[in-house]
């Protein structure tokens, strides 16, 4: 997690699977409050769930390889966690 985005990556380290992206949120985009549901009543319990949620509560929301994400996406990556996407390195998700 940054000031530009949340990420979450997840893999069966006993099988030893490649990590896949299961949490992409992009903090640039615009974000609403939900309105409330009655008058007196506010919903407190909401998210801000924009790309891919961990939570698998939409359709969309996948676990997907990193190389899945929108080109822009991955620059947002690469930019603050380069070694991300250095094949060999030990922190590499590729």
């Amino acid at each position: 997690m940054n000031k530009d985005f949340r990420m979450a990556t997840l893999r069966d380290w006993i099988a030893q699977t490649p990590e896949k992206v299961i949490d992409f949120t992009r903090y640039d985009l615009e974000a609403k409050e939900p309105a409330d549901a009655k008058p007196g009543q506010p919903i407190r319990n909401w998210s801000l769930m924009n790309r891919l949620n961990q939570k698998g509560t939409r359709p969309q929301d996948v676990p997907m390889k990193i190389e899945a994400l929108y080109a822009e996406e991955q620059e947002m990556i690469k930019k603050r966690y380069p070694v991300l996407f250095e094949e060999g390195h030990p922190l590499s998700i590729k």
